[in-house]
C-alpha cells in the first residue's frame, strides 16, 4: 500500500467517522416526543400521513393533502386548540419518524403489531383491516389458501405488516415487493404478479386505473387486524388525550361518518366496544417524559451474511453496467471522432438525452411504461438496460475525451518510423488514451457501485433493498442503515483501491479515485 493510498484511505475513514458522531449529535431521538402541554404551548401539531394512499390520504385539488387520515389528523388538533401540520410520511418511515421526533403522531394505516410495540406506543385503534385478496380472473383461486402455489407471485409493500404475516400463512409464493401503495396494483395489471393481500377497503381503489383488467376480491378474509395512532415510546400525555378523543369520536359516531364520507361504506368489521378501553398500563403515567431511544445492533448483525449477498449483487450489477456501458461509450466515441455529421447527430442526440435525465426515470420508463406496449422486462434485466444506456452515454465522452487527447504530431511521429497502423494502435494510442481516460473511468464505477442502490425501488433484492427488508421486519431502520452504510464505505474504498492498483501497476496512472 503506498503512501499516498494510505493517506488518502485516512483522511476518507476520518471524514466517515466524523459524520457518523455528528449524525449522532444532531440527530432527533424519541426523546424530543412533545407532550400535550408542549404541543399546545408551541401551537403545532405535526401528524404523519401517507400521501399515496387514497381515500386516506391523497393530494387533492390545489396539491392539498385529503382524505380520512387528514381529516381525523384535523380533528385531533381541532381538540387540542392547534394548528395542524401534516407531515408527508410514506409507510416504511412510520415508525423512523416517530423515532426521530419528526411528527407528533403517525397515522396511514398503522397496524398494532408486538414488533413495532417495541419502539413506539399506540392509542386505542382508530379502524380495522379485514386482509382479504384482490387478484384477476386468470388467477384460478376461490379461496385464500389457493394461492399457496410456487407459481404465485404475491406483490405487496415494503413496510406494511402483512408482509410478515404472509410468510407464516402463504410461505410457497414468490414475493415481490415494491416501494408505493399504487405500484402493487400496477403489478398486478402488468402480469408481474398474481395477486395482492391486503386491506380490501383500502387498496381497490387503485384497480380503477385498469378497468380491463377483470379484477376479483376473494369473500373470505385471511385475518382481521386493528390499526391506531401511533406515538414515541413513553408519551403517555398524548397517549391519554388521544384515547380519551377516539372514545368519544367512536361513540359520538365521528369516525364512522368520516369513514362513510371517504369509502361511502360503513367499515367492514367495526372497532369491538372492548377495545376502545385503554389499558391502565398503557397510560399509567399521563404526564410521563418520552423514553430516550435505545439502539440495537444485535437483529441487523445477525442478517449480516443476507446483507454482505446484497453487496455481492450491487457489484454484478456495477460491473455488468460498467462493462456494457463501455461497450456502447466506444462505439458512440469513435462514431463522434471519426463519423460523418448524421452519425454524430444521432450519437449526440442519444448523449443528451441520457445525461440529462435521471438514470432512475430511465429505469421506470422501461419497466413501468414498456409492459402497456406488450414489453415485460424482468426488476433486473430494466436495472441493467436502464444502468447500461445511462452508463454508455457517459462513457461515450470519456472515451472521446481519450480519443481527442491523442496528438497529431505523436501520430505523424510514428508514421514518419514507418510503424504499421496496428502498431501505432498498439503502442501510440491505445496507452495515450488509457493514460488519459483511466481516472474519469474508475470514479464512474464507483458511481455504478453506489447507482446501483436504485435497483431496490424495482424490487431487486441487492444491498440497499435488503436492508429495506430487514428494515420492515425489526423497525430497526437507524442502525440497519448505518450498518449498511458502512458496508457502502467498505465497498467503495476496495473498488477504488483495486483499480488504484491496477492504474498504477497495468498502465502506470497515479488515479485519484478516493
Amino acid at each position: 500500500m503506498t503512501g499516498a493510498f494510505r493517506h488518502r484511505a485516512s483522511g476518507w475513514l476520518h471524514a466517515i467517522f466524523a459524520l457518523i458522531a455528528l449524525a449522532a449529535w444532531v440527530l432527533p431521538g424519541a426523546a424530543d416526543a412533545r407532550t400535550v402541554e408542549e404541543i399546545r404551548r408551541e401551537g403545532v401539531l405535526r401528524a404523519g400521513v401517507n400521501p399515496n394512499f387514497p381515500p386516506m390520504s391523497v393530494y387533492g385539488a390545489g396539491n392539498q393533502l385529503v382524505g380520512f387520515d387528514v381529516d381525523v389528523a384535523r380533528e385531533f388538533a381541532k381538540r387540542l386548540g392547534v394548528r395542524l401540520q401534516l407531515v408527508p410520511t410514506e409507510a416504511a418511515q412510520r415508525v423512523p419518524f416517530l423515532v426521530s421526533g419528526r411528527i407528533d403522531l403517525s397515522l396511514g394505516a398503522l397496524t398494532v403489531t408486538p414488533e413495532r410495540a417495541k419502539l413506539i406506543d399506540y392509542s386505542v385503534p382508530l379502524h380495522s383491516e379485514a386482509m382479504g385478496v384482490i387478484t384477476t380472473a386468470k388467477v384460478p383461486a376461490s379461496r385464500w389458501e389457493d394461492l399457496d402455489k410456487a407459481d404465485i407471485t404475491l406483490v405487496n409493500m415494503r413496510g406494511n405488516q402483512s408482509v410478515e404475516v404472509l410468510r407464516e400463512k402463504l410461505p410457497k409464493p414468490q414475493r415481490l415487493l415494491v416501494d408505493g401503495n399504487a405500484d402493487t396494483i400496477r403489478a398486478i395489471a402488468q402480469g408481474r404478479a398474481d395477486a395482492l393481500v391486503e386491506n380490501v377497503d383500502f387498496f381497490v381503489g387503485f384497480t380503477k386505473n385498469y378497468p380491463d383488467v377483470q379484477w376479483r376480491v376473494l369473500a373470505d378474509p385471511i385475518f382481521v387486524a386493528y390499526c391506531a395512532v401511533g406515538i414515541a415510546k413513553g408519551n403517555g400525555s398524548l397517549q391519554t388525550f388521544l384515547n380519551a378523543q377516539l372514545l368519544d369520536m367512536h361513540e359520538s359516531g365521528v369516525v364512522d361518518a368520516l369513514w362513510r364520507k371517504w369509502y361511502d361504506a360503513s367499515m367492514t368489521v367495526p372497532v369491538p366496544a372492548e377495545m376502545l378501553v385503554a389499558s391502565p398500563v398503557a397510560v399509567a403515567d399521563a404526564s410521563a417524559v418520552p423514553a430516550a431511544y435505545s439502539f440495537s445492533f444485535g437483529e441487523t448483525l445477525a442478517q449480516l451474511p443476507y446483507l454482505l449477498g446484497g453487496a455481492l449483487i450491487s457489484l454484478q450489477i456495477a460491473f455488468i453496467s460498467f462493462w456494457s456501458g463501455a461497450v456502447i461509450g466506444l462505439f458512440g466515441a469513435v462514431g463522434k471522432q471519426y463519423g460523418g455529421n448524421a452519425v454524430r447527430r444521432v450519437i449526440d442526440a442519444y448523449v443528451t438525452l441520457f445525461t440529462n435525465t435521471p438514470a432512475l426515470v430511465q429505469i421506470f420508463l422501461l419497466y413501468y411504461a414498456l409492459p402497456d406496449a406488450g414489453i415485460k422486462l424482468a426488476s433486473m434485466t430494466a436495472v441493467l438496460i436502464g444502468l447500461s444506456l445511462n452508463a454508455g452515454a457517459y462513457l461515450t465522452e470519456i472515451i472521446r475525451g481519450g480519443l481527442a487527447s491523442v496528438r497529431k504530431s505523436e501520430m505523424e511521429a510514428a508514421v514518419t518510423l514507418g510503424m504499421k497502423p496496428r502498431h501505432i494502435l498498439v503502442h501510440v494510442m491505445l496507452p495515450h488514451i488509457a493514460r488519459t481516460i483511466f481516472g474519469p473511468l474508475s470514479n464512474f464505477f464507483v458511481w455504478l457501485v453506489l447507482g446501483s442502490s436504485m435497483a431496490a425501488l424495482f424490487g431487486v433484492e441487492e444491498l440497499t433493498g435488503r436492508a429495506i427488508n430487514i428494515s420492515t421486519a425489526n423497525l430497526r431502520t437507524i442502525e440497519t442503515f448505518a450498518i449498511v452504510g458502512g458496508i457502502y464505505v467498505v465497498l467503495t474504498i476496495a473498488a477504488s483501491a483495486s483499480l488504484a492498483l491496477v492504474g498504477r501497476y497495468v498502465f502506470r496512472v497515479r488515479a485519484r479515485v478516493f
